[in-house]
């Protein structure tokens, strides 16, 4: 299978791990249950409106938010991913070049005397991921662009890395996590002219405390 079909293969598991409903169709097929439908059944949901736009929410509309969502009883920053969309991304960035200009640099305020509570802090890997870190009061954001979330209602989508789990299906001597079958279809054996390869997934996403997670919208 060329390296085309592989990738789109993981992007539909992932709008599948993302956006999924759980069901069971017609024929029988268990659909997983995907984050979104997952956290707006059961965990943190806030209004991500003007979020990268030209809605109201304000930096401490959002801070307020955090210090809910990062409550030290049940949550903290260092397990959690924020999946965020382009423009939410960008709004961030913007939020924390806001302070630093303005806050940390205030004309007469010698470098070191002010301090900035929301500011980008570097980058680092985390998960395989290339992660921006966000400085706020409530610890430290890792910030991921996801393109999955451009277009999509959700603007932030906030995981608790510790809290879930890839659970492909096995049991019974079978194992459907990825695996690449070359060759299902050949001209031998269908008649057609062709190859035909198939990639196949069986898995889901297991979901533990609810309160662990959250979505902006």
């Amino acid at each position: 299978a060329s390296d085309v079909y592989k990738r789109q293969h993981k992007w539909d598991i992932e709008t599948a791990l993302l956006f999924g409903s759980q069901y069971t169709d017609g024929n029988g097929v268990t659909h997983t249950q995907g984050a979104v439908d997952y956290i707006i059944s059961y965990g943190n949901v806030f209004d991500g409106s003007g979020m990268g736009g030209t809605g109201t929410k304000s930096q401490d509309d959002f801070l307020d938010d955090m210090s809910h969502f990062l409550d030290p009883r049940y949550n903290n920053a260092n397990a959690t991913l924020f999946f965020v969309s382009t423009d939410v991304y960008n709004w961030l960035h913007k939020l924390s070049g806001y302070f630093s200009a303005n806050v940390q640099k205030v004309a007469g305020v010698s470098d070191g005397a002010g301090r900035a509570d929301f500011q980008i802090a570097g980058r680092k890997g985390v998960y395989g991921l290339d992660v921006t870190q966000v400085y706020t009061p409530y610890g430290v954001m890792n910030l991921v662009r996801n393109v999955h979330l451009d277009g999509s209602p959700v603007k932030i989508l906030a995981m608790n890395m510790a809290q879930c789990a890839y659970r492909p299906l096995v049991g019974n001597g079978l194992n459907r996590d990825t695996a690449v079958y070359v060759g299902v279809q050949t001209l031998e054996n269908s008649g057609v002219d062709r190859r035909v390869d198939l990639i196949q997934t069986e898995a889901g996403m297991e979901f533990r405390m609810p309160e662990a997670h959250a979505v902006w919208k």
